[in-house]
């Protein structure tokens, strides 16, 4: 029998998370959720996600001040 991992893509406004970045991690705090399509300007550049009700989009402020936009499925708990 195989286990299945479950990969938690939910997490709550305020709720510190990481996501792999380059050859490191990078680590902030959610700040807003969008089960829905979502773009936004960060840095000068477009970013969008494609949220959802299973993959919802996290605006997120990272430890080193810039904001990003990830999908659930890339963040862990911190």
């Amino acid at each position: 029998m195989t286990a299945t991992v479950r990969q938690d893509t939910h997490f709550r406004k305020g709720q510190r998370v990481r996501w792999n970045w380059g050859t490191g991690v990078g680590r902030g705090k959610v700040v807003e959720r969008f089960d829905r399509h979502v773009e936004r300007t960060i840095e000068g550049a477009k970013v969008s996600r494609n949220g959802s009700d299973d993959n919802p989009a996290y605006l997120i402020d990272s430890d080193n001040g810039a904001q990003v936009l990830k999908l659930g499925s890339e963040l862990t708990g911190h």
